[in-house]
């Protein structure tokens, strides 16, 4: 079927439903960064394959919304489509909810699948669309009768995890949790949540090592709503030991619907489904961060040092790529460089996947913060300039986030100031002291003083949590220093892993961006907290000004290089042994 013959199929079904108009969002039914085959259904409809967009389709026309990684993709894949691409935070540009408003005949129905459409987004759409009188109907799927051949939902085998903190103990402290909130059953509904409570992974989502599942915790009960062909008896009898019934997975809704009129139920609206809220109306819903996103932010010891572990094996890998980047640059491209380093982190004993996809941007393209490169976009690297590499992975034990930016050649004066200003932030903040109860959001201008004390600043936060074994994008933890509404804003406490990732971005010239994974520690000598540097691999002095740095900023960074010789240098070729002492040496 041809896009045009897709869209005509979903609008015959839409008419029958009475439906003015109907969304598709790139989600699945837990709001998860990345998604499974068989929530594809806007790229099925579209042919849009990017990883975000919502996809609007209308009685006479369709609509797809994208950010600005992928203007250039979209207006590829939509050409000839029919679907008109609305280029997201351009000027002129509506959002959904403005645009719908507009659109939508008074006293119409806009239709969706209310199990991929977030709480949030339902609530944005009911209070957009109210004057207007326009009825939301989230009990309609766009794929059904459309997507003939669409996949099944992924049930990839579920394996333990042993984070040393044992499932009982887990689901005690949850209860805890209700009990000083005086609720009678939580509901987690975050994929990472789930799988950090009950000490589990799965290979469902891509670059997230968790299956699909929703935990309902009682007072003396507890159910996980998944798919049992996922689980293996050892591993069900396990669930069974610690008084974790197994449900099949869309039975939750039901479930919900069962409880008794006004229990009192913990739920996070952030990544709970509007299906999820619909059947908790006749609760007394108390909309909450989850407890257990808290809870897993702080790494008990044993994944503390499965974090190590992990960053000796990913610095392994990492060396041998930089070494190659900086022998031979004109061999790659930016995909087939990503590919390459993929490729040494699969040599790698423990490694299981990517924890993000990797950006590799050379040039320009770096200025594009969360830019990716695609067959569209990607260009040949060049003896010249600079390239920007933001990578990770998923080990058995650990997770990994880093970022370098290397000269392939000649830089200007220019990009060599703004690294080295970027890489002093960079120090600054992982050097810092901090007393207990101090949030990131207090400790963010370290890394911004540098380029502030010019007049210069980075559009994004300066670093995020990090989860062992699960999302590279962890909440709460942050440095920010916009302080966003509606997030919770925790102090940091010890075994919190978060990075550090200052930038600067030259729009259409150059991007730079340092980062490192750090760990929060106590301070013994004060009593105050400190932070770990987990990361390893060098920080290309080719791309430095050394007169630039503090006699501080130069101990510290002579200090870590000595660090990433001696644990790393043991770990590659000779080759690459014999480049690392020289990079690695003192300034």
């Amino acid at each position: 079927m041809t896009v045009t013959e897709k869209l005509a199929a979903l609008r015959q079904n839409m008419e029958a439903r009475g439906l003015a108009g109907c969304i598709v969002v790139t989600d699945d039914f837990h709001g998860s960064e990345y998604v499974g085959a068989h929530f594809k259904v806007r790229e099925f409809l579209s042919g849009f394959t990017g990883s975000a967009g919502t996809l609007a389709v209308l009685r006479e026309g369709a609509y797809l919304w994208t950010d600005g990684r992928y203007f250039l993709q979209a207006e590829r894949q939509l050409e000839g489509s029919g679907i008109q691409l609305m280029r997201a935070g351009q000027p002129g540009v509506p959002t959904l909810s403005q645009f719908l408003a507009e659109q939508l005949p008074e006293s119409g129905a806009l239709g969706f699948d209310g199990r991929t459409v977030s709480t949030r987004l339902h609530r944005t759409l009911e209070k957009a669309l109210a004057d207007k009188h326009i009825r939301l109907d989230g009990g309609f799927d766009p794929a059904a009768g459309v997507w003939t051949d669409r996949p099944d939902l992924s049930a990839a085998p579920v394996w333990a995890f042993d984070s040393g903190v044992t499932r009982r103990e887990k689901l005690t402290a949850l209860r805890q949790d209700m009990a000083a909130q005086k609720a009678e059953w939580l509901l987690l509904t975050d994929l990472t949540d789930v799988a950090w409570a009950l000490e589990l992974r799965g290979g469902d989502v891509a670059c997230t090592p968790v299956f699909l599942g929703f935990l309902l915790v009682g007072t003396d009960s507890a159910a996980l709503y998944a798919q049992a062909e996922s689980f293996a008896p050892e591993i069900r009898a396990a669930l069974a030991a610690d008084g974790v019934a197994l449900r099949p997975y869309g039975d939750i809704y039901d479930a919900l619907r069962a409880l008794p009129e006004g229990a009192r139920v913990l739920a996070d609206s952030a990544t709970a489904n509007s299906r999820i809220a619909e059947c908790l109306a006749h609760t007394a819903w108390t909309d909450t961060p989850s407890p257990a996103a808290r809870r897993k932010a702080v790494k008990a010891g044993s994944e503390q040092a499965g974090f190590r572990q992990a960053h000796l094996q990913d610095g392994a890998a990492l060396c041998r790529f930089l070494y190659e980047m900086k022998s031979r640059p004109e061999a790659y491209t930016e995909l087939s460089a990503a590919a390459l380093l993929h490729r040494y982190r699969t040599e790698q004993a423990d490694f299981l996947e990517d924890s993000f996809e990797t950006i590799a941007a050379y040039g320009p393209h770096a200025a594009v913060v969360h830019y990716a490169p695609t067959p569209e976009t990607d260009v040949p690297l060049k003896a010249q300039g600079l390239l920007l590499v933001d990578s990770g992975g998923h080990y058995a034990r650990g997770t990994t986030d880093v970022t370098r930016t290397i000269a392939l050649g000649p830089i200007t004066d220019e990009e060599r100031r703004r690294s080295t200003q970027v890489l002093q932030g960079h120090i600054q903040l992982a050097m810092a002291q901090f007393p207990q109860g101090v949030m990131g959001e207090n400790l963010d201008a370290l890394a911004r003083g540098p380029l502030w004390r010019e007049g210069l600043d980075y559009d994004h936060g300066t670093g995020h949590g990090v989860g062992c074994v699960l999302s590279v994008h962890e909440a709460p933890p942050s440095f920010r220093w916009r302080i966003a509404e509606g997030l919770a804003h925790p102090a940091l406490e010890t075994g919190m892993v978060i990075s550090d990732e200052p930038g600067y971005y030259a729009a259409g010239r150059f991007g730079i961006r340092h980062e490192n994974l750090l760990l929060v520690q106590p301070a013994e000598a004060t009593g105050f907290l400190r932070f770990e540097t987990l990361t390893l691999a060098p920080f290309d002095r080719d791309a430095l000004d050394p007169a630039l740095l503090t006699a501080s900023e130069r101990d510290w960074l002579n200090g870590y290089h000595r660090r990433v010789y001696a644990q790393i240098a043991p770990l590659v070729p000779t080759e690459v042994r014999q480049w690392l002492r020289e990079v690695t040496a003192a300034l």
